[in-house]
């Protein structure tokens, strides 16, 4: 199945069992490639493209132990508003922007996209992110590491359990702070960047913490 859809405001998923990829649209308008067709249910009403993993896709999959995975290709034009929930699933974006994104027994990679609401776990996610608007990020378990491109705004990042890697740049103007540890590990924190303007606020309460800078100088 291949949809294009035209003046669409916002995209919101919610997806289970599915290898996904959301990627940038250059013709203005949102499309949707999807198989099995069965497995997915499009809606688009007032602008906004609501895509969900079909009852019947769901129900096919629940007595089985190893789940069948059905595929999305999702490529959405630049000021479209997405947000969505997966679980079971792999997630692959490049160059868009979310305004939430949660994933659970998942894996995912981001490239050059910028996330405003972040909620991982269990996961494994790596990326690279710009940070335009400040950026809240929710890490319950697993591992997940962001270099930050661009930072233009402040970070909160709680994680429970597991591995969080945060890359700063180098020039960039930043103040990183423990908001909170208990018993935690948080390395680097204290640390100011150029003017310290934006700040980086950090809680862990079993997990592992990481703040390091990339750059010309490679400073770790």
């Amino acid at each position: 199945m291949a949809v294009r859809f035209e003046n669409v405001e916002r995209v919101w998923m919610k997806l289970v069992d599915a290898d996904v990829e959301v990627l940038p649209s250059s013709d203005g308008a949102v499309h949707v490639e999807a198989a099995p067709e069965s497995a997915f249910s499009l809606k688009e009403r007032s602008g906004k493209l609501s895509i969900l993993t079909s009852t019947e896709w769901k129900l096919k999959n629940l007595p089985r132990k190893d789940k069948e995975r059905a595929r999305l290709v999702v490529r959405v034009p630049e000021g479209v508003e997405i947000a969505g929930g997966m679980k079971r699933a792999s997630l692959h974006a490049e160059a868009v922007s979310f305004d939430s994104l949660a994933i659970g027994e998942a894996t995912a990679e981001l490239s050059e996209c910028s996330v405003r609401d972040l909620a991982v776990g269990p996961a494994r996610l790596n990326g690279s992110l710009y940070v335009w608007k400040k950026t809240k990020i929710a890490f319950s378990m697993g591992s997940l590491e962001l270099k930050v491109l661009e930072l233009e705004a402040p970070i909160d990042a709680s994680v429970v359990m597991g591995s969080l890697r945060l890359s700063l740049p180098e020039d960039c103007d930043a103040t990183v702070e423990v908001a909170g540890n208990a018993d935690g590990v948080i390395l680097n924190s204290g640390r100011l960047l150029g003017s310290g303007e934006h700040r980086i606020r950090l809680s862990s309460a079993k997990g592992v913490v990481v703040v390091d800078t990339w750059g010309e100088f490679d400073d770790v």
